[in-house]
């Protein structure tokens, strides 16, 4: 009976530690990011899963019309037949990641896998950009990691970007008080937004993700918020 409690308590440690360090690390790690756009003042505008073939030119008119810039997380399946949007994307000036290649669940899907679909997805960054061998900042599908994945991107030293707000949600486009992103608003103003730029057929979607963002940018030029990339976050973060 003894050694069976042993086993069962070798086996929940085991588990907490294999899916618990990475949740534990998430929320710190989010919580660091929120101190710091708050600290800086500033909007951070990340966009996943892209690039898609409509919405993401439609993103980068908006940020060029704001002289915005932005960080895509740009996800490798999506990649084929648009590497000239991908090509568009850093000619702007903007900041290109990675968000894995499959968009699994890293942390319902085995270890080698998800180190798998990390390298695919930088292979396929690389490949649109005419590189080798190139490592990318990285954004888990999801936000979720396990334990494997998370080591092995510390040890790569490979930043991994989070977010402290979404796009759609903070910001209700359909009320009156659309003109308002409470996020901005205040001592506390500063965030790092999450949206997409995907390729969804719903097309209120697509209008709903445009009118959050193009509120944002609105917002943050009337309150003279500066817009930058994660890095330049991070970068500054490190100065004041």
């Amino acid at each position: 009976m003894t050694s069976v409690i042993i086993i069962l308590c070798i086996l929940f440690f085991v588990i907490f530690v294999y899916f618990g360090v990475p949740s534990i690390y998430k929320r710190l790690s989010v919580a660091l990011l929120k101190r710091r756009a708050v600290k800086a003042g500033v909007l951070v505008l990340t966009f996943d899963d892209g690039p898609g073939s409509h919405l993401t030119p439609a993103v980068l008119e908006i940020l060029d019309r704001y002289d915005a810039k932005a960080t895509f997380f740009l996800l490798g399946r999506n990649i084929m037949g648009r590497e000239t949007i991908v090509r568009q994307i850093t000619a702007a000036g903007h900041e290109i990641c990675s968000h894995g290649y499959e968009h699994f669940n890293y942390r319902m899907t085995s270890p080698l896998r998800t180190i798998s679909d990390v390298k695919r997805g930088w292979r396929a960054i690389d490949q649109a950009l005419g590189k080798r061998d190139s490592i990318y900042a990285f954004r888990p599908p999801y936000g979720k990691l396990n334990l494997i994945c998370l080591l092995y991107l510390l040890v790569r030293r490979v930043p991994i970007f989070y977010w402290t707000s979404v796009s759609g949600y903070i910001w209700p486009v359909d009320t009156q008080d659309s003109r308002k992103a409470a996020v901005l608003e205040g001592e506390s103003a500063g965030t790092v937004v999450l949206a997409h730029d995907s390729n969804p057929t719903d097309e209120y979607i697509n209008k709903k993700e445009l009118d959050s963002i193009s509120l944002a940018l609105s917002v943050a030029k009337e309150k003279g918020m500066k817009v930058i990339t994660l890095s330049e976050l991070v970068g500054l973060s490190r100065e004041i």
